[in-house]
């Protein structure tokens, strides 16, 4: 008794202590609630919820107190979001997905923000050797470039003019030398040229059916388009690409379904892979081999990888239950043996041996007669069995894959089983398949896992071919006489589309077998006391279940820029190539103007040229394909060998063709870009005004970014309307335009897509409308940044403009 009564005091002060732990706990949380510390209040009301889970107001303070966590962690992360500092915000979103699993948007946006963050590491890491290497090589022409004296554009209009004084008069303004071939064939012409060199030449020949080349910096050849003149004068060039990502022969086999679609190609490219290398050669025209180069860029990505976090778990549990009475044989054998006692039984003769099964006597010992000495029964043995097993089997494996998109993952966890193969050979040669070979062959048994990422799509979404198997080590089975096990199997085949670190369950892999069987006496297994004392039951229950978590997280994505995602400009069905023309060089000199000269404004009308009207005149003299020794360019040199005991003086440079210049250290041309103010009285209330943004003396200007300010009291954007300039050669632009009315800025950011020449010359970029709102001067300055389609930074000056608003 007094053991009982200290048990119970025990439980009690037990009881107790557990309700004053919970009452702390509780008190603490509503503290920390009170000044707003929510995260230490799911600390303490979890802390009470433990000590009594069946406190529904501890539950209720848990879940509020989870919310407000919630909505807090949320609040700061978006913060920490609009301050760029995007690591803090993810662990801040997290906690919020920790606390309010059900808020979609925090989920979202730590998909979103892992995907920037790791965007963000790629891009800041250094570009391997080889791209910096293909890079500078793609600045880098094989053919001469032209590099004419002047590279004012030209903005004239002639009308019936001859082809070969129009050519002539732009030799004479350019400082080029033109020679014709004899099928060049000449003819009246009205056009309106305007633009670069590069623009007027491709624009009047190919209208004409005509080409040029260059044969260096400051000659070409007028042809007629032909085949044969192409074969004649258009110079190939041969290149050796190393890959790292693609396979060479797939890669050669699409680069040549792609050019060879094309009947421009006059002279076909051929293409060479080297297998042990991972290289391609190719032999080409320079404007073909350019297409081929940036097809090769785009195609040799690395390919996205992805690692597979697997969880598996597998129970099985087996009960089995023996009870009642076992009889041996389940019968009673009964033998007549009036001769003499069958073996085995009593009286038997010493040394019999046999079976008591029937034996033969004479029939004449029967006629004595027969009595109960001469039958013999057999008994059946009783056992009575009391047999319970309940066996449960849980197996757990966790691990973590990783491979790139297209590549098979494999997981293989078990135990290889062995089994014996016989097969059947001939003794001696041509003869029949009798004699056995035995051999011992081994079969995974276990859980086996095959995935195989197939895509992941820009939107961050896995698609996922999944194939589970379960094999398992069955009962052995006699197969011709010879035992031989058995292997069931459970297998599973899907494909998922999973978004980066969703996690998919697979379950009902589920195997139930249960088997029931009970043995006794007729008549006995339905009286429901007395089949348990005459009979026996046998009960085996098998349960075996398989659940299965697949968790996919990118490493790395595709590493595609815009560049890669932008058509590209192959010019036309009968001039295939990158560029069309061959292009100028790239980095002009700078010219001074001549004292008392200006530059004509963007806007100027074309000077018009009439029938029997002089062409007008240029700097220059000489008339193309008639050059004297007077008027021949120097050609550009190659640098100078150094002698053993001499000095090489330094190479000329290439000389104006009319005039003798001294020599001077050129630097890069410096753009110009400069707002136009509106002419005339701009009032309040009145417009809108337009103030154009024009750009000057640029050369392959291919990505523009410009910022505008103006004064948000004085003026009001109306519209921004895209210039034509950056569309030359019928090149694509993606026009982004972003206004902030209230700060009195303008963004515009042009893209020319596809692009490998860029726009040269100057042009109108934009045109903005403003209306007059208030009284006063607004400055408009303007600022930015001018890029070539190499992505190399190109000088820019930019001019400001002033606007009074009386």
């Amino acid at each position: 008794m007094k053991r009982l009564t200290r048990a119970f005091a025990l439980l009690l002060a037990f009881a107790l202590l557990t309700g004053c732990a919970a009452g702390r706990a509780f008190q603490r949380g509503e503290e920390r609630a009170r000044v707003g510390d929510w995260d230490s209040a799911v600390t303490y009301y979890r802390q009470a919820m433990q000590a009594s889970p069946g406190r529904a107001e501890y539950r209720i303070a848990l879940e509020r107190a989870m919310l407000n966590a919630s909505r807090v962690h949320f609040d700061a992360a978006r913060q920490l979001e609009a301050k760029d500092q995007l690591d803090a915000a993810l662990q801040e979103y997290r906690r919020t997905v920790e606390y309010d699993p059900g808020n979609t948007q925090a989920i979202d946006k730590v998909v979103q923000l892992e995907r920037v963050i790791r965007d963000r590491i790629e891009a800041a890491r250094p570009k391997p050797p080889i791209v910096q290497l293909r890079d500078a090589a793609r600045q880098v022409s094989a053919t001469p470039l032209l590099n004419p004296a002047s590279r004012a554009p030209l903005d004239y209009r002639f009308t019936n003019a001859s082809l070969r004084d129009i050519l002539t008069f732009i030799s004479n303004a350019t400082g080029i030398n033109v020679i014709y071939d004899a099928s060049f064939q000449d003819r009246p012409v009205t056009a309106t040229l305007s633009g670069s060199i590069e623009q007027v030449l491709n624009t009047l020949l190919s209208s004409n059916g005509l080409f040029y080349t260059v044969l260096d910096e400051r000659t070409i050849v007028v042809a007629l388009d032909s085949a044969p003149n192409r074969l004649k004068y258009e110079r190939q060039v041969a290149l050796t690409i190393p890959l790292s990502y693609a396979d060479a022969t797939e890669l050669t086999t699409m680069l040549t379904a792609v050019t060879r679609t094309t009947t421009g190609v006059t002279i076909p490219p051929v293409i060479i892979p080297n297998k042990t290398n991972n290289t391609i050669t190719i032999r080409a025209t320079e404007p073909v081999l350019a297409v081929i180069r940036e097809l090769v860029i785009t195609n040799d990505k690395p390919r996205a990888e992805i690692t597979l976090d697997v969880e598996i778990l597998e129970v099985s549990r087996t009960r089995e239950k023996e009870l009642g009475l076992n009889l041996t044989a389940n019968q009673i054998g009964a033998i007549f043996s009036p001769e003499q006692a069958p073996p085995g039984a009593a009286g038997a003769p010493a040394g019999s041996t046999g079976t008591t099964d029937g034996r033969p006597f004479n029939l004449n010992t029967i006629t004595q007669g027969i009595s109960t000495a001469d039958f013999y029964m057999t008994v059946p043995q009783a056992v009575v069995k009391f047999l319970a097993t309940d066996v449960n089997t849980k197996f757990l494996a966790s691990t973590q894959l990783r491979g790139s998109e297209g590549a098979q993952l494999t997981l293989k966890v078990g135990a290889d089983e062995p089994y014996l193969a016989t097969s059947f050979s001939p003794i001696a040669g041509g003869g029949p398949n009798v004699n056995p070979v035995s051999s011992y062959n081994f079969r995974t048994v276990g859980i086996n896992v095959q995935a195989t990422p197939r895509l992941i799509t820009e939107e961050g979404d896995i698609l996922l071919d999944l194939i589970m198997s379960n094999d398992t080590l069955g009962p052995t089975r006699l197969v011709g006489g010879s035992p031989a096990p058995s292997f069931p199997t459970r297998s599973v085949t899907t494909k998922l589309r999973l978004r980066d670190g969703e996690s998919h369950l697979i379950a009902g892999l589920l195997q139930d077998d249960e088997r029931r069987s009970m043995t006794g006496i007729p008549g006995m297994l339905s009286v429901p006391i007395l089949r348990y004392l005459f009979a026996a039951s046998d009960d085996t229950i098998a349960q075996t279940d398989i659940v299965m978590l697949l968790t996919p997280r990118i490493i790395r994505t595709h590493e595609y820029s815009t560049r890669d995602l932008s058509p590209i400009y192959v010019g036309t069905n009968q001039n295939f190539g990158l560029t069309g023309p061959p292009p100028l060089i790239a980095a002009p000199p700078v010219e001074e103007p001549a004292p008392g000269t200006a530059p004509a404004p963007p806007g100027a009308a074309p000077q018009a040229i009439t029938p029997g009207a002089p062409l007008p005149s240029a700097p220059q003299t000489g008339a193309p394909g008639q050059i004297t020794p007077d008027q021949t360019p120097a050609p550009l040199q190659p640098p100078a060998l150094v002698a053993p005991q001499s000095q090489a003086a330094p190479a000329e440079p290439p000389r104006d063709v009319s005039t003798q210049a001294p020599t001077t250290t050129t630097i890069a041309p410096t753009a110009q870009v400069s707002i136009t103010a509106p002419t005339g009285e701009v009032r309040v209330g009145a417009g809108p005004y337009l103030v154009p943004i024009y750009v000057n003396n640029v050369s392959r200007a291919s990505t523009v970014t410009l910022t505008v300010t103006y004064n948000p009291a004085i003026l009001r954007m109306r519209t921004v309307q895209e210039g034509s300039f950056l569309r030359q050669n019928g090149v694509n632009v993606v026009f982004t335009p972003n206004s902030d009315a209230a700060s009195g800025r303008i963004d515009l950011a042009f893209v020319r897509t596809g692009d490998a020449v860029g726009a040269s010359g100057s042009g109108l970029l934009a045109a903005m409308q403003f209306d007059a709102v208030g009284s006063g001067t607004s400055q408009m300055t303007i600022s930015g940044v001018m890029a070539n389609p190499t992505g190399g930074t190109i000088p820019v000056r930019f001019s400001p403009a002033a606007i009074v608003v009386r």
